[in-house]
């Protein structure tokens, strides 16, 4: 899991977002991602002390709904998977 927090923290520090990455061990993107969310939102190091890490990945990502996520239709998938086997035994 990425360490949102020492991200922050380095960034205070005047470090590029290059060090950053190779600091935390995680990829230039995520930084800056990171950064500019924590931008919009106006979270800023050093962090109030309630702010858990926990707490901190949920004010820069909050959670999706899971009622917005979109299921698979398997009953179509088995139905296209029946129809492939089909086809593919009449060829062979």
């Amino acid at each position: 899991m990425t360490n949102y927090r020492e991200i922050l923290r380095l960034s205070s520090l005047g470090l590029n977002k290059t060090q950053i990455a190779q600091s935390i061990g995680c990829s230039r993107t995520t930084v800056i991602q990171v950064l500019n969310i924590a931008e919009e939102k106006r979270i800023s190091y050093p962090l109030p002390s309630d702010v858990s890490d926990r707490k901190l990945s949920k004010l820069l990502f909050p959670s999706t709904k899971a009622s917005q996520s979109k299921m698979r239709d398997y009953k179509y998938v088995g139905k296209e998977l029946r129809n492939l086997r089909r086809n593919t035994q009449r060829r062979g």
